[in-house]
């Protein structure tokens, strides 16, 4: 039998749609995780998925040499997700699954397993997509990182000096 174009497409539609299925059969219980150790709301994966975020996105600079990090932002979401409706909280805990997983396919990791360089790039892309719907999703999560980044304590003051509108928590 001849091994044409075709039958390569065809199989890689049904390993591709194989192994979707069984990611999202190993995936598919994001909903039911318990709180990790510290949190109320989110697991464990879920405040490394944001510890690296936030230190992918807000690193140290030399204007501001406070890393995300460090600074306990996944603390701040969770307390965040405390005062939203489940609604809210499940929509925005599908966010931080999707995008820990959305490097895998091409970088063989998740999100939080890769070095500084490779989230980097890996939120640019996001937040430079073609798709609407990926810039948007990256860049509430943005937003929401950001909110605890730039009213933190140790990097609130930086703000202030730049903006007299009163940076505090």
């Amino acid at each position: 039998m001849k091994f044409t174009r075709r039958h390569v497409f065809a199989v890689t539609a049904l390993t591709t749609g194989a192994a979707a299925a069984t990611a999202g059969v190993v995936g598919a219980r994001w909903w039911d995780r318990p709180a990790g150790m510290g949190y109320r709301h989110l697991s464990d994966d879920e405040g490394a998925f944001l510890r690296a975020f936030a230190g992918a996105t807000y690193p140290a600079t030399n204007a501001i040499p406070h890393d995300g990090a460090d600074l306990d932002l996944d603390q701040y979401l969770d307390d965040a997700l405390g005062a939203m409706v489940d609604t809210q909280r499940n929509l925005i805990k599908v966010l931080l699954h999707a995008l820990d997983t959305w490097p895998r396919p091409r970088r063989l990791y998740a999100f939080a397993d890769l070095d500084r360089v490779q989230q980097q790039e890996v939120v640019d892309h996001w937040t430079t997509h073609f798709r609407g719907e990926v810039r948007q999703a990256a860049t509430s999560l943005v937003l929401l990182v950001g909110m605890g980044y730039t009213t933190h304590p140790k990097v609130a003051p930086f703000f202030a000096a730049l903006h007299k509108c009163g940076y505090s928590r």
